[in-house]
């Protein structure tokens, strides 16, 4: 008899710690993240974050990409402004698969980016296409698959360098008839990539073992109870 309570009670404690453990390892694991900015112009100011740029691993096996322009461009927005092509390159020519793109746009194959020079992919779309955020996913790739440079053409804004008395730079004016700027080439550099997040984890065997003690310790508690009825 007290060898029964015994073993009942061990159930117990170890059926709550392997409910517990199962609970820990379903947790859904946060997926790997980096966020840059597009800073470099071709023509405008190099050091404003004119454009971000967030590539996140999804839980399917690809990179979900979001490009959005910042203040320093949607303060001057013009008519029918936004990024019309953007550019960048992986490390090695295994084959991704690249999905949703807006409407009208298309993929082009080593292309250049104005002096960024020639990119692995260069996305692009036409005239009326443009848009402030753009978003689409690389199926089959991780983080690591992509080379750090990346690049932007971004239209239809209007940009003025007004010189005050003093031959200094002034603000940035909306441009009227004057002589402007209306589109620009922007990159940037993704960096270092950020540590791998410590809540990704394999399951540990020793989850597994633990349940597989579980159940022969539960298996000899349902013996030792039959043989003593």
């Amino acid at each position: 008899m007290e060898f029964s309570r015994r073993i009942k009670t061990a159930g117990r404690v170890l059926g709550f710690g392997f409910v517990g453990a199962l609970m820990l390892v379903a947790l859904p694991a946060r997926a790997a993240s980096v966020s840059f900015f597009l800073d470099q112009s071709n023509t405008l100011p190099d050091g404003n974050h004119y454009l971000s740029v967030m590539l996140t691993e999804n839980g399917t096996g690809g990179v979900d990409f979001l490009v959005q322009t910042l203040d320093p461009l949607s303060n001057v927005a013009g008519r029918n402004f936004g990024i019309q092509k953007f550019g960048f390159s992986f490390n090695d020519e295994s084959g991704f698969e690249i999905a949703g793109l807006p409407d009208s746009w298309r993929i082009r194959e080593d292309r250049r980016m104005s002096e960024f020079g020639k990119f692995d992919i260069r996305l692009q779309g036409k005239g009326k296409s443009r848009t402030d955020s753009l978003s689409f996913t690389v199926n089959g790739a991780t983080l690591d698959d992509f080379d750090a440079l990346f690049s932007a053409h971004v239209a239809g804004f209007e940009w003025c360098n007004i010189i005050d008395g003093k031959g200094k730079y002034g603000k940035n004016n909306w441009c009227g008839d004057r002589n402007c700027i209306t589109s620009a080439f922007f990159a940037g550099s993704m960096g270092q990539l950020p540590p791998p997040d410590p809540s990704v984890v394999p399951v540990p065997a020793a989850v597994w073992l633990f349940g597989s003690g579980l159940a022969g310790l539960l298996g000899v508690a349902s013996r030792q109870k039959r043989k003593t009825t």
